[in-house]
């Protein structure tokens, strides 16, 4: 489950957004300050921004400038009442990577997502395989050699990011901060046990060393 970020202080917006997403499979947190949403960015690990141009204590340039001159490469989709081309310009130039005026249609906006997304991997692919292991990202269903195995949605959050991610190493801590909600009272114990539950399935089903821990490192799917 990808899990993405929203700053931007309309709180009626931010719930109609969050309960569009997560029927597609994606988790959004929000923030609705940019002093709020750049803590969080520093904290945690977003597959992608959603940024309001205007927020009540800085703007959206200003939260997107300092995010990228802290080294921070997530997409963000810049999110704004504002239709002037300077202001499309001024907003891809500070390191946005796309812009949507508002009022806009979700159909829109999740157009704008997946073309985004693309840029840096070229495809999203909606099946992932490895070893004879198959996850499908769209029905969110675990297949070892055809054969379904029966997963729960984090477990299957925690799948899709090892098998995007393959062949490098994430620890505990880095698993939280990229799959777990940021509210969530959970802890690095919590990813371990996830995994270990996820193994034993995975094992189950033929395919004990899918998932391998990596001493000092983590855990990592190999894709040989």
């Amino acid at each position: 489950m990808s899990k993405f970020l929203l700053i931007d202080d309309d709180i009626e917006l931010g719930y109609r957004l969050r309960d569009w997403l997560e029927a597609k499979s994606i988790q959004l947190e929000i923030a609705n300050t940019g002093g709020d949403g750049l803590q969080m960015l520093h904290s945690f690990q977003y597959e992608l921004i959603l940024l309001d141009w205007r927020l009540p204590d800085m703007t959206g340039l200003e939260v997107c400038r300092k995010f990228r001159q802290n080294g921070g490469n997530t997409h963000i989709i810049f999110l704004t009442g504002e239709n002037s081309i300077d202001n499309k310009e001024e907003g891809l130039l500070s390191g946005g990577d796309d812009y949507i005026v508002k009022p806009f249609d979700m159909r829109e906006l999740y157009a704008r997502i997946k073309t985004v997304l693309r840029r840096s991997l070229d495809t999203i692919p909606e099946k992932l395989e490895i070893q004879g292991v198959v996850l499908d990202a769209d029905s969110r269903k675990v297949y070892v050699d055809a054969v379904a195995v029966a997963v729960t949605p984090r477990e299957c959050a925690l799948l899709e990011y090892l098998m995007r991610h393959a062949n490098r190493p994430y620890s505990a801590q880095r698993l939280l901060a990229a799959i777990w909600p940021s509210e969530a009272e959970v802890s690095e114990g919590t990813v371990r046990t996830c995994v270990l539950n996820l193994r034993k399935k995975l094992a189950g089903a033929g395919k004990p060393d899918l998932i391998k821990q990596v001493v000092s490192s983590g855990y990592v799917i190999e894709n040989k």
